[in-house]
């Protein structure tokens, strides 16, 4: 799944909002990170879909932080249901150009995208605008 958003504000200003972890709450709305630093290697544990019926912990390991650029995370139930996501940063005449990427292994992937597709879609739109929200505030 891929979603993008173009942001109002400089890379530095979006980069310090998604790797302030512990403020996710503040902005996101279904994902908190309770636990971790976005730092390669370091163990994050998160609630995703916050404050809805399929509301869940789980644990992940970040894989990149290339300040400005790239922020990435993966984690899950391997063999079940696994996802690497990705942000993705690029400047456009003094704004930010947001990348949203992420896939999925798994044997639960086919039943969770012909069931979900279209609310995990709707979730990460509302998840950059709500991020657009707070960048540009």
């Amino acid at each position: 799944m891929v979603t993008s958003i173009v942001i109002d504000a400089p890379p530095d200003r979006v980069w310090h909002v998604l790797t302030a972890f512990d403020q996710y709450g503040r902005w996101h709305p279904t994902l908190e990170i309770r636990r971790g630093e976005p730092v390669p290697g370091s163990p994050i544990q998160m609630r995703i879909a916050a404050g809805t019926a399929a509301e869940r912990a789980a644990e992940g390991t970040v894989l990149e932080a290339t300040a400005n650029h790239v922020l990435s995370w993966e984690g899950g139930m391997p063999g079940l249901l696994y996802g690497h996501h990705r942000f993705e940063l690029a400047e456009q005449d003094g704004r930010t150009h947001l990348t949203n990427r992420e896939s999925f292994t798994g044997s639960m992937v086919a039943e969770v995208m012909a069931g979900g597709r279209e609310v995990l879609l709707a979730e990460f739109d509302a998840a950059n605008q709500a991020l657009k929200a707070y960048a540009e505030a």
